[in-house]
């Protein structure tokens, strides 16, 4: 009778630490699956820094052009009549399109970078 309760004992022992075992390696490879190593995330900062580069000279390069349409809008505010200025203004129309066409695009992956960075300065907390 003794011997029963010592098997009943072991055999609960062992099963109790299986399941802790199980779990504790499940839990373990969940989380690092989870979690990006720090090579991944230097990977990570370095494309974003780049695109982000790219997207400041582009930028840049909008604002120049920018500037330049300002001034010759001026030059036109006197002179609103004729087939030179209808030509003008389709051109300034079409400009502004596409000035606006990048913004939007521009904006969407400013907000997606916001995010990551956000990720990316709380990674270890």
């Amino acid at each position: 009778m003794g011997k029963k309760i010592v098997d009943k004992i072991k055999k609960t022992v062992c099963i109790l630490i299986l399941v802790f075992f199980v779990s504790s390696v499940t839990v373990a490879s969940v989380s690092a699956a989870s979690q990006k190593t720090q090579k991944q995330w230097g990977s990570e900062k370095k494309q974003w820094e780049n695109e982000q580069n790219s997207w400041e000279k582009e930028k840049k390069s909008w604002n120049n052009e920018q500037r330049n349409w300002d001034n010759e809008k001026q030059r036109w505010n006197n002179n609103k009549y004729g087939d030179d200025y209808k030509k003008w203004e389709n051109k300034y129309k079409k400009w502004q399109d596409n000035y606006k066409k990048w913004q939007s695009r521009y904006n969407k992956w400013q907000g997606n970078h916001k995010k990551w960075l956000n990720e990316y300065n709380n990674r270890f907390r």
